[in-house]
């Protein structure tokens, strides 16, 4: 269907229009088809959104009425300080017993059983996260929003704030280089990002959680861009260098890597050949490659 703008554009003459519409079908919806190409896409986001949120009252439903002691669940300071403790041994003799039954497996029923572990494992996991964090699927933040509103403001649009409004605010209050290590629910990253300094986490916040430009960076702080180009690379060579000794230590426990750490594992193992201590796996140059001088003189000679 044309739009009102498209109508004002029309000639007067009601001839013409009189012939486009003894070509129109008898119900007179020819370009119905065409005009409800996003429809689809609409109605998918709206069921994602629609089984998030019932996911969600399900959720806050469950631990309501079956509240869990999570703190009962996990080690404290003198547990975890202890060289052994009850709570560990049962999460060591569960994966020493999980292991085993792997290992033993040999026929179809077998391996059915060591799937159904698996399984709970990975429903008991999922069920701690969302009793701790409202998880997002697919669905985009900007679903939904106005892209040029008359009434509300612009900036009422926007992810941050609607997150607010829905009391999604732990994001706001910790989007802070001080509080950085609030934003993540990884133990092992939220301590590597409390060991930086001020002046690192004001850098790895800026650059890559706020995309800011090193030339922006560097005029905001006073410094020149060669500087925040240096430091960044000095935070990406520590960062980078603990996370393999970490990925490391779990393959040596015989724990599980996603396809993303190994795929980092093989890059840094890669520059470790080459580079040595100075090992860091650089940023992608994502725009087009420059063409090479000798190329540009042969044009213009030409």
């Amino acid at each position: 269907m044309e739009s009102w703008e498209d109508e004002l554009l029309w000639d007067d003459d009601f001839s013409d229009e009189e012939e486009e519409l003894e070509e129109l079908p008898e119900d007179g919806f020819a370009d119905w088809e065409d005009s409800s190409d996003g429809a689809p896409e609409d109605e998918t986001l709206e069921e994602a959104l629609a089984e998030e949120r019932t996911l969600e009252l399900e959720s806050e439903l469950e631990q309501d009425e079956h509240p869990r002691d999570y703190h009962a669940e996990l080690e404290d300071e003198e547990e975890e300080a202890a060289p052994t403790s009850e709570k560990r041994l049962k999460r060591e003799i569960r994966a020493e017993a999980l292991r085993r039954l792997e290992e033993a497996a040999r026929t179809e029923s077998d391996f059915l059983t060591v799937v159904d572990e698996w399984n709970k494992l990975d429903r008991n996991r999922e069920r701690r996260e969302r009793d701790h964090e409202n998880l997002r699927g697919d669905v985009p933040l900007e679903f939904q929003s106005v892209p040029d509103p008359k009434i509300a403001p612009l900036w009422m649009n926007l992810p941050r704030f609607r997150q607010l409004c829905q009391g999604n605010f732990l994001d706001i209050i910790f989007s802070c280089p001080y509080e950085l290590h609030e934003l993540t629910a990884s133990r092992f990253l939220s301590k590597l990002f409390f060991t930086l300094s001020d002046e690192q986490k004001e850098v790895l916040y800026y650059l890559f959680l706020k995309q800011y430009s090193t030339t922006r960076l560097a005029t905001l702080r006073g410094q020149s861009d060669r500087n925040i180009r240096k430091l960044r690379m000095t935070i990406q060579k520590k960062l980078q260098k603990r996370m393999y000794e970490h990925l490391s230590e779990k393959l040596e426990n015989d724990q599980g890597l996603t396809l993303r750490e190994r795929e980092f594992m093989e890059k840094y193992e890669a520059s470790l050949q080459t580079m040595g201590k100075d090992a860091v796996i650089r940023r992608e140059n994502k725009t087009k490659p420059r063409k090479k001088k000798a190329v540009l003189d042969d044009a213009k000679d030409g």
